[in-house]
């Protein structure tokens, strides 16, 4: 994802110290100055719209209100990359997985847009002081997201496949695959699926809970 900015931007990117992550940094007021003019009148994040203020005034560009939000808006699949995550876990007396997609931030205001637009409900996790996620679980709520994907697809690999992946899970868990025998067409079905699943995992964010 980084490097689809460089190639677009300049900058160099470099692995941090002491952590499994990687930066992108731009330091040239001509690349400052593109970059900009590239996403002024688009950023509604309450923290990064003080940021690009502060960056306007030394640059002397006029900062610009977000535009308006729609569902076909691609802001919500940047959001999706950089705060967002996609898994399944086994819930209830039935051991049933449940598919949840979710977004999160320190801010109500920041994430109630996906409510407003797909659904879902949003909650407050007072771990790691506090923050609110928005999240859906329903099929069709996964359906009308799915729609939104065709036009603003994440940037994101990992998270991607994983809404490539949606269809094949819901059909596999209405045949109740992952409970099948060992050694059935069902049970190597579900086990391709979960290869497929877990293939795209490269960070804590997206760890599914498997069936120990």
């Amino acid at each position: 994802m980084l490097r689809i900015i460089q190639n677009k931007l300049g900058g160099s990117i470099k692995p941090r110290s002491g952590v499994q992550a990687i930066r992108w940094r731009l330091h040239n007021r001509s690349g400052m100055i593109d970059l900009v003019n590239r996403i002024n009148g688009y950023i509604r994040h309450s923290s990064r719209l003080v940021q690009l203020n502060r960056v306007c005034a030394v640059l002397g560009v006029q900062l610009l209100s977000p535009d308006a939000l729609h569902n076909k808006h691609g802001w919500f699949a940047g959001f999706l990359d950089a705060d967002g995550s996609i898994g399944y876990y086994f819930k209830g007396a039935y051991n049933r997985p449940q598919l949840t997609l979710s977004v999160t931030n320190k801010l109500y205001i920041d994430v109630v847009h996906f409510m407003i637009y797909f659904g879902g409900a949003i909650y407050f996790d007072k771990a790691q002081n506090g923050y609110y996620k928005w999240s859906i679980q329903s099929e069709e709520n996964f359906a009308a997201f799915l729609e939104y994907t065709k036009v603003c697809p994440p940037q994101s690999i990992q998270k991607r496949n994983r809404l490539l992946l949606v269809k094949e899970y819901y059909r596999l868990v209405g045949l109740k695959a992952y409970k099948a025998q060992e050694g059935t067409v069902l049970h190597k079905a579900w086990l391709n699926f979960n290869r497929k699943w877990t293939s795209s995992i490269q960070s804590g964010e997206d760890i599914v809970h498997l069936k120990s």
